[in-house]
Parts: structure tokens; C-alpha cells; sequence
């Protein structure tokens, strides 16, 4: 299979893998509620009780969504690598693992989006303290967690999109 395909075949996978991410955020907002009250032990997380776990833990399913775009981004471009270069990357850099492949991958392949952000949040998600909010709030991102994560699952969508070989 040529280079080409291999891509569009890893792309695709990211797409479907992005798609379950977006299903999984729906829940989160489907599930989240304004509500409060003791929950129904008769039933195992009924809906009720779904929304009770999803609106008390909302901020950190927000945060593990954006790792998970985080990490799908980062699989798929060393997914690319090993078609490109015959073997597994491998970080020898204190860089952010995504901009360290860009720029080895730089010569095979354009990149038209920018994953700074995401980046950013996921370092800090992951270093700081596991929430959203306060990942925005250091690196000051005004946008709420809802808005911003659906901007972030487009700039994932996006940048999936653009990569193209040269």
C-alpha cells in the first residue's frame, strides 16, 4: 500500500476515534445536570443517577476528553511517522511530543492548524491539577469548558484534515 494511502487510512481511524470523542462529550452535556438530589440506589446509574455522577465530575470528564484529543492527535502523527520513516518514533526532546513530530515530519507533510492550545491545556491538565477550569483559567482562556471543548474537538477535526503531503 503506497504512503499515501497508509495516511488516509490512519487519518480515517483518527476520524472515527474523534467521533467517539464527540459522542462521549454529548453524553457529558446530555448527562449534566443543574439538579441536586440523593440518587435512587434501586436501579444501577439510572438516568437520573447519570446525571448526578456527570454534573459532579463534569469539569474532569471535561479535562479527560482533552487529553483524549491530545493523545488521539499525538498517536496519529506518530502512527504517520512509522509509514514515513520505516520505524516507531522516538522523543529525544524536552519539546511537546506533537510539535517535535511536526517539525520531523515537516519535509513529508503540511500542517495548517495550530495544536498550541491544546498543547497547552493538556500540559497543564496533566501537570497541574486534573480539571479544565483551572487549565483555562492558568493559561487564560476565557471561553467556558463546553464552548472551549467543542472548539478544540473542531481544531482536532481540522488539523486531521489539513495534513497533506507534499
Amino acid at each position: 500500500m503506497s504512503k499515501k494511502k497508509e495516511i488516509k487510512k490512519l487519518k480515517d481511524h483518527a476520524f472515527a476515534d474523534l467521533y467517539l470523542v464527540e459522542k462521549e462529550f454529548q453524553q457529558v452535556v446530555k448527562n449534566t445536570s443543574n439538579q441536586s438530589g440523593t440518587f435512587k440506589w434501586v436501579e444501577l446509574l439510572s438516568n437520573y443517577e447519570l446525571d448526578e455522577f456527570y454534573g459532579r465530575r463534569r469539569d474532569r470528564k471535561y479535562a479527560t476528553l482533552t487529553v483524549e484529543l491530545y493523545s488521539l492527535t499525538e498517536q496519529l502523527l506518530k502512527d504517520i511517522y512509522k509509514v514515513i520513516f520505516k520505524h516507531k518514533y522516538k522523543n529525544t526532546s524536552d519539546k511537546n511530543i506533537i510539535l517535535d513530530l511536526e517539525e520531523k515530519l515537516g519535509d513529508h507533510l503540511n500542517f495548517k492548524n495550530n495544536t498550541k492550545l491544546l498543547a497547552n491545556l493538556r500540559s497543564c491538565i496533566v501537570h497541574e491539577e486534573f480539571s479544565l477550569k483551572s487549565a483555562r483559567k492558568k493559561i487564560n482562556v476565557k471561553k467556558k469548558n463546553r464552548v472551549l471543548f467543542k472548539q478544540l474537538m473542531k481544531d482536532v477535526d481540522l488539523y486531521i484534515e489539513n495534513i497533506k503531503i507534499k
